[in-house]
């Protein structure tokens, strides 16, 4: 069962840097880092917080990347670019905002966070699926 952790450490260190970007975007006049300029990397947009959460989520499933594998490393890593394609468009298409006088539905937010949460639960059902598949194979 040869495990190369270069790839595993790429996926930390990606959610980590996605995570901090957007927590210093989200308080960025806490730490003064824009001083009002309009072009600063950190300003807060509409795409802040889902991309914070679906990297929270990453970052919470990468911890079980490291007792697996490169093969089921390989099919996680497929099924998550897929999925976070997935999520991607659903985020893109789901409103800032619900506005009107009912005001529920999804927005950025609530989808990233739902998305995430899915991701997370099917991503612990593939390991474990995978992992049992190849441990099964190898007896």
């Amino acid at each position: 069962m040869k495990k190369t952790y270069w790839w595993r450490f790429v996926v930390v260190f990606i959610g980590a840097v996605v995570f901090l970007w957007g927590y210093f975007s989200v308080n960025e006049d806490k730490f003064d880092l824009c001083n009002y300029n309009e072009y600063c990397i950190f300003s807060y947009n509409a795409y802040v917080d889902p991309l914070m959460f679906l990297s929270l989520f990453t970052l919470a499933i990468s911890f079980f990347l490291f007792f697996i594998s490169d093969k089921i490393f390989i099919k996680w890593l497929k099924f998550a670019a897929s999925w976070m394609g997935i999520t991607a468009l659903f985020v893109l298409l789901a409103p800032v905002y619900t506005g009107g006088w009912m005001s529920f539905g999804p927005t950025k937010e609530s989808v990233s966070i739902w998305m995430g949460s899915l991701f997370v639960i099917l991503s612990l059902i593939k390991i474990t699926w995978d992992w049992k598949k190849d441990k099964n194979g190898r007896n």
